[in-house]
């Protein structure tokens, strides 16, 4: 009989993922998966560089490399971060599988059994699923228009040190928040690392939308404002060049980096080298700032259409966020509305979304729902909403109906 680990019998499969396996018929307009849109991909250039590089250097490119990553990608992302005030040296980046590689890896240098992580509520469901599995405590911290509610993550603190335990990580997404859309203020930034440094904690600033910023002015990074180095940078590129490429990274303190390769070691080794020399020539190569301003644009029309089409055809009882940037726009239902049963009923209108509850740290949250604008055309993103105005309609209906009976 097979004996799987402790670790295994919290684990959970990723809605979303489960989900996408439903909305794969051509006949579904999908605002499930938080895809990039394949068209804002630079396929001619990756086509050019990577002919270039297996054909010319591929005694590097298709050779192992170090754990760290290649040392061209490193300094190209020192230069490319110092744009957003962060300063990192080259030996304190770390090149990942994605940025979800990073929050495990954190998780697994950082973690043991019942340490206090805390993470929004709601907040990105990938996250939720690294650190469960190494068995903290999870704590949800409400989230505002402007970030967490700090108050409440002060008291959270001192809770879980009252019950035995050791806060360890402070888990945020600043900008266009995966699944709400919203962005921090300065000011939270600023009083989040006061709190961080009040508590000695370490802050987690994960940044994959950063770059998609579609109206008003950036706000500086957690990181660019830290001056104790207690902040710990994500990134990635698959939302800014291709998703399938596979490459992020994690900028942390020297002495976090070589612990993080150590235990990366343990795990691949060494990340892929071809997509890594695509990354370098990406950053090198191309006209960055040009491409980031077209996906800004693609995606603003995208975002716009979807902010119409829910005020045409959403019922009033319902709420949604605004974002500024980002790929998600996050609707709220009146309770006991149940998002997760309701997506049976979306289907049959041939419309999907994801529930908000699995972006819940508590279980909360049944009454949200994730819509993502990124993939779908303007034309679908009318369509869709249609379809799914209709859905929500008819399920406040039959909630007030039961109410009354």
């Amino acid at each position: 009989m097979l004996k799987f680990s402790e670790r295994t019998k919290g684990a959970k499969r990723s809605a979303i993922r489960e989900l996408l396996k439903y909305t794969e018929q051509p006949e579904v307009i999908s605002f499930a998966g938080g895809l990039p849109d394949p068209a804002t991909f630079p396929v001619d250039f990756l086509a050019k560089v990577a002919a270039e590089e297996i054909l010319y250097n591929y005694l590097k490119s298709l050779q192992y490399t170090t754990t760290e990553g290649k040392r061209p990608l490193r300094e190209a992302l020192v230069r490319w971060l110092a744009e957003e005030g962060i300063k990192a040296t080259m030996d304190e980046i770390v090149i990942t599988n994605g940025s979800q590689q990073g929050l495990d890896l954190v998780g697994r240098v950082f973690l043991d059994p019942g340490d206090g992580v805390f993470v929004s509520l709601p907040t990105y469901l990938g996250a939720l699923q690294a650190f469960r599995a190494y068995q903290p405590t999870l704590v949800g911290i409400p989230l505002e228009e402007d970030g967490m509610d700090l108050e409440c993550l002060r008291r959270a603190i001192h809770e879980v040190r009252k019950r035995g335990h050791t806060p360890k990580l402070i888990y945020v997404i600043p900008d266009f928040q995966n699944p709400t859309g919203i962005t921090w203020s300065e000011e939270k930034r600023q009083e989040l690392l006061k709190i961080a440094e009040e508590e000695d904690l370490l802050i987690v600033e994960d940044i994959p939308y950063r770059w998609l910023r579609y109206r008003g002015e950036p706000i500086p990074t957690i990181a660019s404002l830290d001056e104790s180095g207690r902040v710990l940078v994500l990134l990635t590129f698959s939302k800014i060049l291709a998703a399938g490429l596979r490459v992020g990274a994690l900028v942390a303190p020297q002495e976090v980096v070589n612990m993080v390769v150590t235990m990366k070691q343990g795990a691949d080794l060494c990340g892929p080298s071809l997509t890594q020399r695509l990354v370098v020539r990406f950053l090198t190569d191309y006209d960055i700032h040009n491409h980031i301003a077209r996906l800004c644009q693609h995606y603003k029309t995208k975002l716009e259409a979807m902010l119409r089409a829910l005020e045409e055809h959403m019922p009033e009882e319902a709420e949604w966020t605004k974002p500024d940037g980002g790929l998600f726009v996050w609707v709220k239902l009146p309770e006991p509305a149940d998002t997760t049963k309701m997506l049976e009923r979306a289907l049959t209108r041939r419309v999907a979304y994801v529930p908000g509850q699995p972006f819940f740290a508590d279980g909360s949250g049944l009454n949200t729902m994730r819509l993502s604008f990124a993939l779908a055309s303007r034309e679908e993103i009318e369509e869709g909403i249609r379809r799914l105005g209709i859905v929500v309609k008819e399920e406040l209906a039959a909630l007030s109906l039961a109410q009354r009976g």
